[in-house]
Parts: structure tokens; C-alpha cells; sequence
């Protein structure tokens, strides 16, 4: 048989294959990437000893790392030389079984494991670990199960033979002999060799490793070092390449040493621009106690300070402090939702220059469209946008970002996309804002990172349950600040700033609001389901906010809120739902809500008399109702609630200290039970099954109205942003269409109203 080009990608042009389309081509390039990120065995990098850092690994495990990183990158993609691949990549036929499982079938062969066992550093079962589960799909249910009705397939061995020749210009290694060029496999072993007795030895071998080694921390974090290494370095060696950059040039500038970021850059960068802002607004800034206190304090640490004390530029000011004493290149602010960390990267990290400003979470790029189009604005016609066919990479040349914790945190169960972005994480700083709101699986997920991981981290919240606040303690987390030593603090926290009214139905909540609006008072009035919000605000033909808007209309209706809770001397009446607990900075003299979880009810209060003075002595009304129903939260979740009201009721006033005491009191005492993690409990069977960081809520799902599917496929063709049309509604709406296929899924149209966003009926039913 005559020998064919091996391919590894598929051809632009059949007629005129390009080097790094080809299996030794595209090997080459991975193994320049790795290089190009981590060095050499003489010199390592700087982010080569912040990758060994992060996964708690010594510099003198460098060479063990660098080996088998190295060995991993050369044979990662041997089993795409057969004929079912070469089928595949010139779309005629499909592979019998997947590519990186035949590599690990190729690795099993004898005169393979006699060679690789020729040198002494290399550990044989992170490499082959690390090839089967490169793509995340090393699953032992499936592994190496043919893909095809083809009973056989033909295995290019010199094609192999080429990969192990680059792999000897970097480590120590004697030739590979193969019996012969080309050889017929099957899996009964009906046709030539029977790779079903590879497939059995394999998955024997690393079955006996890793029992033996899971719980030795050397072997798991090097399994893991080096298992990342490859997927990140298979990643820039194919979408670098892709994009025609010179891969050397562009890394070496990603990771660079000159990029190092220092406490200057923070100060000048980032806390100076966001105090002329808050100055511009007429408020006189001045610094806390506390703020001045935290920049001097470890990792990692737990910022509880209640809110409107100032939490966000005392964050700030701890990057700083871990800025001047490490070095590192990347500050990550990381937010519990897409809304509040877009309005995280308004505040703060838009005022990076351009080239260091990044914003990430799964509709960034159409939030970044427009964003600062006010010509008044310094940051007018800035351009932060990525290049979108780059990905996760498009984002290693970035500095400051404000991401959503799935961007970053997801790799800890198996998201590819937060892999890709390890060698950001590894050399930052973080702080991850908002956690009081993490549900049971992403804060184990949140334990597991502090624990495992050696990296900067500073957790913030204004409340927090005690027992959680006591497993952080478990973690190593020191919890700042002791008030009685910030006079400052004491004052905002103690100030009287609420007085708490309960209701006995939805009828008395209205005569409040209406007299309230009579009174001219900026009202908040907060519902449990979107159902009722759109209800009550219908009734009084007002502002509606939910999540169940179209992005386009619910980035209006965001902006509309906020400009009206800051007219003066306007009454106004806002309806919303949950997302304001967090998502929206306004002030309300008024606050109407159901009673819900202690900490959301905590996190309501915090949008009403927000930047109340303790000298002033004004008092925000608060009034809590019950509702027909609780939903979406569940019984467990209202643990406390109505104990929590009945003391509050008690009371003339009522202080931010005393919610928390009462939380701690009276909050949610269960054990929380630790969460599977996949990428540190997977081991050679690393699969990406799915899983989220979150407790999954498929209630609703993101759709494209039937009215739109024109608008969307004509969007999508000219390779606009189509996040404005997305909306999520509840999953029994929704159906498919011929025109889209499987994805987006759809829904009807005549249940939406961008004013009140998606009914639960047609929208001339609702208006009868």
C-alpha cells in the first residue's frame, strides 16, 4: 500500500496539503507551544514556576513535569494516523474509534512501552493518562468502543514512527521499531491485530496505577500538571496556527515577564480612575479604616462588611498589597452571574487600558457592543473586544478581568473552555465577590479551589452563614475584619438603618406602594416569580425587571431602572424579581418583598437606604409579606426565615450588624457535603460528563422567539452577535425548528412582550 500524507486536521485544500495540516506538522506545533509557554529542560519559565505553584508542585519537580509534558505533546495525537481518520478529515467516512483512545491503544504495544520505559523520568501512566483524555472524553464506559458499522481499520505506523522522532530531539529516548509500516486492526481480531487485548491491558493497567497512586499528592497534581499542560498546549498549537500567527511570537507575548503587574499599576489603573468617577457624582470620597487596613493582609482571606461599606475598592486595595509583595501578571475579579459581572467590569476594570481590560462570561461580547457610547465618557470608542475564532485563548493576552466564577472555576469540573484559560489562573490574583449567594455545589466547588490550589484568593460578602463562614476557616481562609477594631466599620454596620414592617397580604403591600408614591419615594418592591412580577406591574403600568427578557430588552430595561432610581426628586415604582439582589446599584426609600431565603432577604435590604450616613439618622422602610408560594426556593432553603422576620419586627430599628447576627443565629446549621469533582477525582478517566459547578435548574432554557428565527439566521449568517434575541423561558414552552435545527431550541413569540418580558400565556390573554 502506498504511504499517504497522515493528516491531523482537516485539509483547506485537498490539492495542496499545508505542513501544519499534517499529523507531524500539527505535533511539532504542539510541542512548540508547550515550549514556547514552559520552556526548557536548562531554562524554565516564568509561568512554568507559577503553573508548579498553583498545582503545589516544588521546583525540583520541573523535570518530571517538562518530560512527560513533553512526551504527552508528541504522541497526544498518534491514533489519527488510519485510514478511518484520514476518511474523516477528507469528509469521506467516519473514524471506528476515537483518535486519542487508539494513541492510548498504540502507547500499550510492547516495543512502545520498552522504548518510553528507556528513560527513567518518564512515568508511562500520567503520559498515557494524559493522551486518552485530552479531548475529555476518556470515559472507561466508553473507551476505545467503535464509532462505525467498519469491522477493521488500517493503522499508519509511519506516521507514529515520525512522532516519536520529534519526541527524541527533546528527551533522551532510543529508536522505536515497528514490525511493520502499515498494519490491519480489528477489534475480535477477525482482521489482523485484536486491539480489543489492548483495550483490556490498558484499562487493567491504569486501574492498578491509580488505585495504587490516587491518594499519593505528587503523582495526582503531577497527573494533572501535565494533563492540562497538553490540552492547553494542543489548544494554541490548532487555534493559534488556525488564525496564521507566528506561535512562538504570540505566546512569548502572552507570557512575557514584562507583563508582571504591580501595586503602581493597580493604584494608577484601576483605584485613581474609579475615585474621580465616584468624586464626578458629587459624593466626597474618603478611605476606611478597614479599607486601609486590608492591604496589608494574607491569603486567603474572607472580606465580611456590610453593604454600601465600601467592599469592592477595599479589594482593590488587598490586590495591591498581594501585588507588592508577589509577582504576578493577571488580577481576576470573579461574580456570581453575568449581570454583576458586567457591571463589575463597568466600575472597575474598564478603566485598564484596552489591551489589559477583559470582560468573560457567555454573552460578554454583545455586553461589550456600545457599552461606553457616551462621547462624554473617557473610555468612549474603546475598544475591549476579543477575537472571537481565538476563544479561550483570545483572553492570554489580557491583564484584569471581571469574569463569572464558571469562567475560571469550571475546569474543576472538566469545562475545556476554563482549562484553556489555567495559564491566566495560575498567575493571578482573585477575588471572588458575592459568595454568600453560591448554592451547596458551587461553594464546594469554591472549598475544594482554596484547598488544593496554592494561588492569591479573597472571598467577600456582606453576610454569611456562620457554618459556612466556619468551613472556609477549615480551608485555611482567615476572616476579616474584627469590627471592634475598625471605628469606622462599627459605625456603618451598627447604624440604625432599617425599620422592618410585616404585612399580612399582597392587598396591603399595594396600598403601601401607592401611598409611597404619593409621598414621592423611590419604591423597590421584589417577588419571588416572574409570574407575579409581571402581575403587579401590570397592574400599575410600571417598570418590570426579570430574567426572562430578551438580552436586547433586558439590557434596556437594566439601564432604564437604574436612570430612574436616579432622578431626584421622582417618585418611581420598580418591580422586580431575584436578579436585583445583587445586579443593580440603586437606592430605594422604600422596599416591598415576599419573604425568601435570610441571606436573599439581607441582600434585598441592601438595595434600600444604601448610602445612608450614620449622621443623618434617615431610616429606610422595609415591608415583608408572605407569598402564595415559595417557589423557586425550596423548604430547606426557608430554614429560619420566619424566625428571622418575627425578631426583626420586634425591633424600633434595625442595623446591618444586627441582620448578620440574626443570620448566624438563625441561618441554615445542615453540614453541607462535599461535591464531586471531576478534575481532581477523575484521574486517567477524565471525561467533561456535563457536570456545572452550580446545582442544575433546567426550569428554563435559552430559546430564540419563533418571530425572530428570520432576524436570527440572517444575524448568524453575517457572523453578527445573536445573544440580544436569546431568552430564557420555561422549558415546557419550548420546541424546535426545521430552520434552526437542534440548537437554538424556540419559542412562541405571542407569549412575549418587551415591555413585561415572556408570559406563561399569550400576551392578549394576559392583557384581558
Amino acid at each position: 500500500m502506498e504511504k499517504k500524507i497522515v493528516l491531523a486536521k482537516s485539509p483547506k485544500d485537498t490539492s495542496k496539503v499545508r505542513w501544519e495540516e499534517t499529523l507531524t506538522g500539527h505535533t511539532e506545533k504542539v510541542i512548540e507551544s508547550f515550549r514556547a509557554i514552559f520552556g526548557t529542560l536548562e531554562k524554565p519559565t516564568y509561568i512554568a514556576m507559577q503553573w508548579l505553584k498553583f498545582f503545589k508542585l516544588g521546583p525540583d519537580q520541573f523535570k518530571i513535569f517538562y518530560v512527560n509534558g513533553i512526551a504527552s505533546c508528541a504522541l497526544h495525537d498518534i491514533g489519527k494516523a488510519n485510514d478511518g481518520m484520514d476518511n474523516a478529515l477528507n469528509r469521506k467516512g467516519s473514524q471506528v474509534i476515537r483518535h486519542e483512545h487508539l494513541s492510548g491503544l498504540i502507547l500499550m504495544l510492547s516495543e512502545v512501552t520498552k522504548n518510553l520505559s528507556a528513560n527513567r523520568d518518564i512515568n508511562f501512566n500520567i503520559v498515557i493518562s494524559s493522551v486518552i483524555g485530552h479531548h475529555l472524553k476518556a470515559s472507561i464506559d466508553d473507551f476505545a468502543n467503535s464509532k462505525s458499522d467498519r469491522e477493521a481499520f488500517t493503522v499508519y505506523f509511519y506516521g507514529v514512527q515520525e512522532c516519536f522522532r520529534l519526541l527524541q530531539r527533546h528527551i533522551d529516548l532510543p529508536d522505536v521499531n515497528f514490525a511493520q509500516d502499515i498494519e490491519l486492526w480489528s477489534l475480535a481480531g477477525q482482521y489482523g491485530r485484536n486491539y480489543s487485548e489492548l483495550k483490556e491491558e490498558l484499562e487493567t493497567t491504569l486501574y492498578r496505577w491509580w488505585r495504587k497512586n490516587r491518594k499519593d499528592p505528587i503523582v495526582r497534581k503531577l497527573l494533572l500538571a501535565v494533563m492540562s499542560s497538553l490540552i492547553v498546549s494542543d489548544s494554541a498549537g490548532s487555534g493559534i496556527v488556525r488564525e496564521g500567527k507566528d506561535l512562538d511570537e504570540w505566546l512569548s507575548k502572552a507570557f512575557s515577564e514584562d507583563n508582571i503587574l504591580y501595586d503602581s499599576d493597580i493604584e494608577q489603573k484601576i483605584i485613581k480612575p474609579r475615585i474621580r468617577q465616584i468624586e464626578a457624582t458629587g459624593r466626597e470620597f474618603r478611605w476606611n479604616d478597614f479599607q486601609n487596613a486590608v492591604e496589608g493582609l494574607p491569603s486567603p482571606l474572607l472580606l465580611l462588611a456590610a453593604c454600601g461599606a465600601g467592599k469592592t475598592l477595599a479589594a482593590w486595595r488587598w490586590i495591591k498589597g498581594q501585588l507588592s509583595q508577589k509577582r504576578r501578571s493577571r488580577v481576576i475579579f470573579l461574580y456570581p452571574t453575568r449581570a454583576t459581572a458586567t457591571e463589575g467590569f463597568k466600575d472597575y476594570v474598564s478603566w485598564a487600558p484596552e489591551a489589559d481590560a477583559a470582560l468573560i462570561h457567555g454573552t460578554s461580547e454583545y455586553e461589550l457592543e456600545d457599552m461606553f457610547n457616551d462621547p462624554d465618557d473617557e473610555r468612549s470608542g474603546r475598544d475591549f473586544t476579543t477575537e472571537e475564532r481565538l476563544f479561550a485563548l483570545a483572553y492570554w493576552h489580557k491583564r484584569i478581568y471581571t469574569a463569572t466564577v464558571d469562567q475560571f472555576l469550571g475546569f474543576l469540573q472538566n469545562s475545556y473552555a476554563s482549562i484553556c484559560l489555567l495559564p491566566v489562573l495560575v498567575d493571578s490574583v482573585i477575588v471572588i465577590d458575592e459568595v454568600h449567594s453560591f448554592d451547596k455545589s458551587l461553594f464546594s466547588a469554591l472549598k475544594e479551589f482554596i484547598t488544593e490550589f496554592d494561588i492569591p484568593v479573597l472571598c467577600m460578602t456582606a453576610s454569611l452563614p456562620e457554618r459556612r463562614v466556619n468551613d472556609l476557616i477549615k480551608c485555611g481562609v482567615a476572616v476579616f475584619p474584627d469590627k471592634e477594631n475598625f471605628t469606622d466599620l462599627v459605625n456603618i454596620s451598627d447604624m440604625p438603618r432599617y425599620k422592618i414592617n410585616l404585612l399580612e397580604s399582597e392587598a396591603k403591600a399595594i396600598d403601601i406602594a401607592k401611598k409611597a408614591l404619593e409621598k414621592n419615594k423611590k419604591v423597590l418592591w421584589v417577588v419571588n416569580s416572574v409570574d407575579r412580577c409581571q402581575q403587579i406591574a401590570q397592574k400599575f403600568k410600571t417598570h418590570c425587571y426579570h430574567s426572562r427578557f430578551k438580552l436586547d430588552d433586558r439590557k434596556n430595561r437594566h439601564e432604564e431602572v437604574i436612570k430612574v432610581f436616579r432622578k431626584k426628586g421622582k417618585p418611581v415604582l420598580v418591580i422586580t424579581t431575584q436578579v436585583c439582589e445583587m445586579s443593580i446599584d440603586i437606592d430605594s426609600d422604600v422596599l416591598i418583598s415576599e419573604l425568601c431565603p435570610i441571606t436573599a432577604m439581607i441582600q434585598r435590604m441592601g438595595r434600600n437606604n444604601r448610602h445612608a450616613k450614620p449622621d443623618e439618622g434617615k431610616l429606610g422602610e422595609v415591608y415583608f409579606y408572605l407569598p402564595v408560594s415559595t417557589t423557586p426556593y425550596t423548604e430547606e432553603e426557608m430554614v429560619g426565615t420566619q424566625q428571622f422576620i418575627d425578631e426583626l419586627i420586634k425591633m424600633d430599628v434595625v442595623s446591618q450588624s444586627t441582620l448578620q447576627d440574626l443570620l448566624e443565629l438563625l441561618g441554615p446549621s445542615e453540614k453541607e457535603n462535599k461535591r464531586y469533582t471531576a478534575f481532581l477525582e477523575d484521574g486517567p478517566w477524565v471525561s467533561a460528563r456535563g457536570q456545572s459547578l452550580r446545582d442544575t435548574n433546567d426550569y428554563t432554557v435559552p430559546t430564540v422567539l419563533d418571530t425572530d428565527i428570520e432576524r436570527y439566521l440572517k444575524l448568524k449568517s453575517s457572523r453578527e452577535p445573536i445573544d440580544g434575541l436569546i431568552v430564557s423561558v420555561p422549558r415546557k414552552f419550548v420546541n424546535t425548528d426545521s430552520r434552526l435545527g437542534k440548537y437554538p431550541l424556540v419559542a412562541p413569540g405571542a407569549h412575549y412582550s418587551p415591555v413585561f418580558g415572556f408570559y406563561n400565556k399569550p400576551v392578549e390573554v394576559n392583557n384581558e
